[in-house]
C-alpha cells in the first residue's frame, strides 16, 4: 500500500505545478503589411464547430514508456446567440471514450466525464471571442455533486483498500468544495479556456525570447507568432494564424513536495499522516540526488486560428523533468466539422452565406 500512496502523492505534486504558457512550432508567413494579429472572434448565431480532444498522461522510465490515462472525446460548440456584448454559446459533449485507466486520477476522469456525458455547458464571451462566464454552472454544479458519490463508489470499488490511507468522506468533502463555484466548474472545462481563452489579445508577429520569474520561478519562454500557411484549399483559409510558445521552468523539489503534501494532509486519515513527512523526505532525498537544481518544467503550447477567429486547432505537451524519469502530458484539440456563416459588416450586403 506504501506504494499506491508514494505514486499518489508524486501524482499530485505533479498536477499541482502544472504551469501555463503559451508556445512554438509554427512556419511564419510574414507577407501581411501589418505587424501585429489581433485574435477576434467574428462568430454568428448558429455557428457550429465539432472538435475532438485526445488526452495521454505518460512516463518514462530508464528506457520504459507507461500509459498512465489515455482518452478521446468529442464536443460541439454552437452559438446561440450574438449581441453587442458578446456571444452566449453551448458546449455538447458527443462521445467519450477511455483507452487506458491503471491510476486513481484515470478511473475518476472516466467515471466523471461519463456522468458528464448529458450536461451541455451554456457559457458566454465577450464581443471579441474571449470566454467569460458559464451561466448554468449551478445546474452544473448539482449534476456534479450527485456524481461525486458515484465517482467514489467506482474508485473505493475498484482499490478496497484505498480508504485506509484516504477516508472516503474526505475525497468527497475536496471534490464537493471544487465544484461548488463556478471558478472550480470553469476549471473543470480547461478545453474552453484552451479555445477561447486568448481572444481579445494583440499580439506582435515574429519571435519573442522572454527571461522571466513572473511565476516565482526563473523562466524561459520563446513564442513565434504568425500567419500559416494554406496546406489544404478546402481546410485552410489565407489570413489563418498561430501563436506558439516554449517554456522552461526551473522548480526547487521541496517547493514541489510542500504543495503536494499540503494538499494531500487534508485527505489521508490520521494514521497515514504520521507518517507522511518521513515520505516526504525519502521522495526529498531522491528527487535531489538526481535534480539537484531543481525539477524542469518544460510546456510546449500550440493554438492554430481560422482567419474568422474560430478556434482551429490547440495542442498542449507539459514534460516534468524529475531525474529519475519524466512525466508527460499531452492534450491535442482538433476540429473536425464545421458550419459556420460568413460575417458581415455593416456596410456590406446583410444575406449571409454558408461555408
Amino acid at each position: 500500500m506504501i506504494r499506491l500512496l508514494i505514486s499518489f502523492v508524486l501524482n499530485l505534486c505533479l498536477a499541482i505545478v502544472s504551469m501555463t504558457a503559451w508556445s512554438q512550432n509554427l512556419i511564419l508567413e510574414q507577407e501581411e503589411p501589418d505587424d501585429e494579429i489581433a485574435v477576434v472572434g467574428y462568430f454568428c448565431k448558429n455557428d457550429t464547430m465539432t472538435y475532438r480532444q485526445t488526452h495521454n498522461k505518460y512516463k518514462i522510465h530508464e528506457g520504459d514508456t507507461t500509459v498512465s490515462e489515455s482518452y478521446v472525446e468529442e464536443f460541439m460548440i454552437v452559438v446561440t446567440d450574438s449581441t453587442n456584448d458578446g456571444y452566449k454559446m453551448k458546449y455538447v459533449p458527443l462521445s467519450f471514450t477511455l483507452h487506458d485507466a491503471d491510476t486513481v486520477t484515470a478511473i475518476m476522469t472516466s467515471a466523471m466525464s461519463q456522468l458528464m456525458q448529458s450536461v451541455v455547458c451554456e457559457f458566454t464571451t465577450d464581443e471579441l471571442g474571449q470566454l467569460k462566464s458559464i451561466t448554468n454552472w449551478r445546474e452544473i454544479r448539482d449534476k456534479l455533486k450527485k456524481g461525486v458519490k458515484a465517482t467514489c463508489d467506482t474508485l473505493y470499488t475498484t482499490i478496497p483498500d484505498l480508504d485506509s490511507i484516504m477516508p472516503r468522506k474526505s475525497l468527497e468533502n475536496i471534490l464537493l468544495l471544487h465544484f461548488s463555484t463556478e471558478e472550480g466548474i470553469r476549471n473543470s472545462y480547461e478545453e474552453l479556456e484552451n479555445l477561447f481563452g486568448i481572444h481579445g489579445t494583440i499580439l506582435e508577429i515574429g519571435d519573442k525570447e522572454v527571461e522571466t520569474e513572473e511565476q516565482g520561478y526563473p523562466q524561459h519562454i520563446s513564442a513565434r507568432i504568425g500567419y500559416t500557411t494554406i496546406e489544404d484549399e478546402e481546410d485552410d483559409f489565407e489570413g489563418d494564424y498561430a501563436i506558439s510558445t516554449h517554456s522552461t521552468t526551473i522548480i526547487p523539489v521541496e517547493d514541489m513536495m510542500d504543495l503536494g503534501f499540503g494538499a494531500l494532509a487534508m485527505m489521508m486519515s490520521d494514521m497515514v499522516n504520521d507518517s507522511l513527512d518521513a515520505v516526504r523526505d525519502q521522495i526529498v532525498d531522491s528527487l535531489k540526488m538526481a535534480k539537484p537544481n531543481g525539477a524542469e518544467i518544460i510546456l510546449k503550447e500550440y493554438c492554430g486560428f481560422f482567419l474568422n477567429g474560430w478556434p482551429k486547432e490547440y495542442y498542449y505537451e507539459k514534460t516534468i523533468d524529475l531525474g529519475i524519469g519524466q512525466n508527460i502530458e499531452t492534450r491535442y484539440i482538433e476540429w473536425v466539422s464545421r458550419n459556420w456563416n460568413i460575417y458581415i459588416r455593416e456596410d456590406e450586403p446583410t444575406d449571409n452565406k454558408e461555408i
